[in-house]
């Protein structure tokens, strides 16, 4: 009767992932060829523009004039044309105020929400291997710092712990984290973008065939017991 019971819950699980594991094994020898992930850093920099507005407005900005400089890294120099100043665009961060902070002597400080942007950075059409097409980075919802220091009436605001995604060709390739340091008024800004890997098709089929042994391991255990 544990025989019969053990092979009824065996046959019943292998049901239950055979078919998620089937779809994706469907995606995975579809999309497997034309696969591409993106790893390495890209640093930009260029003129930005921190409004003068006050101790922690409800609202604010960063203007990103241009891009002047760009410092590729990894699989970002393999991108044709080199990545470079020319061609790439930055929007406007708007920013929302969340909390104000403690102050501290003459520095008054406050948290703001960056809010999503489809896409932050366009990077133009590039070609990568054998495609050619549009690199963006979006980025997610995060919180930042802007620090204001009365006795200078200067602006800083820290870019830290932003996340986001490349895109290209219209499919994700990276997830993104994003770090920064804007100063003054009218100063040079300094972005750097780290891209990690997004695992392929076939590395996350591994991964639930891996789980589903796993379970089906202990399943076989528990009834024998």
């Amino acid at each position: 009767m544990i025989n019969f019971k053990s092979k009824l819950v065996n046959a019943t699980l292998a049901a239950t992932f055979a078919i998620p594991l089937a779809t994706a094994g469907i995606f995975t020898s579809a999309g497997s060829a034309q696969a591409v992930t993106l790893s390495g850093s890209i640093g930009l920099n260029g003129t930005s523009i921190v409004p003068s507005d006050g101790i922690n407005p409800a609202t604010t900005s960063i203007q990103f004039v241009d891009v002047d400089g760009v410092d590729p890294d990894g699989d970002f120099e393999f991108f044709s044309p080199t990545l470079s100043g020319t061609g790439i665009t930055i929007n406007t961060l708007n920013l929302t105020k969340i909390a104000d902070l403690p102050t501290v002597g003459t520095t008054t400080s406050a948290t703001y929400s960056t809010g999503v942007y489809t896409p932050f950075i366009n990077f133009g059409s590039r070609t990568l291997g054998s495609t050619t097409a549009l690199l963006t980075f979006d980025l997610d919802d995060s919180v930042v710092t802007r620090i204001r220091k009365s006795a200078t009436n200067i602006n800083d605001v820290i870019l830290d712990g932003i996340t986001g995604k490349f895109n290209f060709n219209g499919k994700t390739i990276a997830a993104g984290n994003l770090g920064a340091s804007v100063n003054g008024a009218r100063s040079t800004y300094h972005l750097t973008l780290e891209a990690v890997s997004v695992p392929e098709p076939t590395t996350m089929l591994g991964l639930g065939l891996v789980g589903a042994g796993m379970v089906m391991s202990r399943r076989r255990k528990s009834i024998l017991q």
